[in-house]
């Protein structure tokens, strides 16, 4: 009868031994080498965009106050009596010039842990310069993007993570217990009092902790050389992190206990890393695709000219229609015949009426496309890695949310800009410098985006306790 002393010893033999070999192992400086220098370039990258974003941010915004600059003296030339070398219907005091020449700077800049994934700023826009004459059409369907850059992606802590993180852990653990085999020391272990999966167990949980410390150094070193806060948020960063990695080294336990060679766990491994991080997300995005098709972007394209056409014609109908549908914006008299307020009158009235008759389309278009998401969050528990991608676009704020949000806030301060000098318009009125401290301010509101952090974490660990408990199932039937 084998004491519980004796076990315990032989637990600490086994650690010490793993620990040696470790140790001596060059293969584990090599890794580790491997580690940090894909964090530092993939930080280093990833900031770099960042940095690229804000910058042509900064640009924008100094580029708005050489244009306010612009504005005040000017409207100071004209108070005084100058002229100005500029046509009339260009002068700051129509509002319809101040309104088109000099919007505001709608941003989102990015946030301490942008850098980490780069998410969908590859797809929408950062910034843009809401004028009178947007309308909801070009909001929602603007996008900077390279076809060649969404092919390939972008090579951020977020590509090394999902991606490369589980090759790097199959490449350390793929072989556990097979070499022990292969080379004939399996007959030392098993014949010492303690179980199989005990000590499969010991030795993966070791790997593990070895590994995570090598993971916490290369993204501690990563987030400091590239100026972010080890805050609250980073902290989330890294339990997200540790969770994906437990779940691989939980599939490596599970695929070493079933005895096979080298050869036949890295293919399992491998098979496994393409089904559940290649596969799975693709066939989630295409379900999805495939259920809520989105309408016709060419149709919807084709609708707008063809709305716009008709309202051209009839421009001094909708006018007249307009006039006395909104008749406490417009002064005693209307403007004459051949002025530049009477034709941005008709410009304007016709054009409300064309956004009246596209709204429907749109909303069919944004509806479908909310639909795509909401199912692909469902689906999204089907694979650790579309989790772990949710969770650090969410921490990166680059996801989908953020940017629904984002376009939201800028269509109402576009209405907003668009109510402050519109109605000057109709009541033929003069912009005046007196205005500009009262006109509209962007401020993007993110208070209201859903986090889905704890259903993410919560469903990687569930993961990685189930594969966990499936390993010692087996056990009980195998050994």
């Amino acid at each position: 009868m084998v004491s519980q002393k004796n076990i315990e010893a032989m637990n600490l033999i086994i650690m010490r031994t793993e620990l040696k070999q470790l140790y001596r192992n060059k293969w584990l400086l090599v890794l580790s080498s491997l580690i940090l220098a894909l964090f530092v370039y993939a930080g280093w990258n990833g900031k770099k965009r960042t940095e690229q974003r804000d910058q042509s941010i900064k640009l924008a915004i100094n580029e708005m106050k050489q244009q306010d600059k612009l504005l005040l003296a000017r409207l100071d030339s004209l108070k005084k009596g100058y002229k100005l070398d500029l046509p009339s219907w260009q002068y700051p005091t129509q509002p319809t010039a101040t309104g088109n020449y000099n919007p505001r700077i709608a941003a989102f800049p990015s946030a301490n842990l942008s850098f980490i994934a780069i998410g969908q700023s590859d797809i929408f826009t950062h910034y843009v310069k809401p004028t009178i004459n947007d309308d909801a059409i070009s909001l929602s369907f603007t996008e900077l993007s390279s076809p060649v850059r969404l092919l390939f992606g972008n090579f951020d802590l977020s590509f090394v993570l999902i991606y490369l993180l589980p090759l790097i852990v199959i490449a350390f653990c793929y072989n556990i217990l097979s070499i022990e085999k292969e080379s004939g020391s399996f007959r030392v272990v098993a014949a010492n009092p303690v179980r199989i999966h005990q000590w499969l167990l010991q030795k993966t949980i070791l790997r593990f902790l070895v590994m995570a410390l090598i993971i916490m150094a290369g993204l501690t070193l990563s987030l400091i050389t590239n100026g972010a806060s080890l805050n609250y948020t980073a902290f989330k960063f890294y339990l997200a992190v540790m969770l994906y990695a437990l779940f691989w080294f939980g599939l490596c336990f599970i695929v070493n206990l079933f005895g096979y060679s080298s050869e036949k766990n890295a293919v399992t491994l491998l098979g496994l890393w393409i089904l559940l991080v290649l596969m799975v997300p693709s066939v989630i995005n295409q379900l999805s695709a495939s259920i809520y098709p989105m309408p016709s972007r060419t149709i919807l394209i084709n609708e707008v000219r063809k709305a716009q056409a008709a309202a051209d014609k009839a421009q001094d109908k909708i006018l007249d229609e307009f006039l006395r549908d909104h008749p406490e914006i417009v002064v005693s008299r209307e403007a004459e015949e051949g002025t530049a307020y009477r034709w941005w009158q008709r410009y304007f009235a016709s054009k409300e009426v064309v956004e009246k008759q596209m709204m429907p389309l749109l909303k069919k278009f944004d509806q479908k496309l909310v639909q795509q998401q909401h199912l692909e969050r469902r689906l999204r528990f089907l694979s650790p890695s579309v989790m772990m991608q949710d969770v650090l676009n969410e921490l990166a704020k680059t996801s989908t949310d953020h940017y629904r949000a984002y376009r939201q806030c800028v269509s109402r301060f576009t209405k907003k800009w668009k109510d402050f000098f519109i109605p000057m318009v109709y009541a033929e009125k003069e912009f005046t410098k007196e205005m500009v401290n009262k006109w509209p301010q962007f401020t993007f509101n993110e208070s209201k985006i859903a986090s889905r952090f704890i259903y993410n974490i919560a469903g990687l660990f569930l993961f990685s306790l189930i594969i966990v408990l499936i390993g010692f199932i087996m056990n009980l039937f195998k050994f």
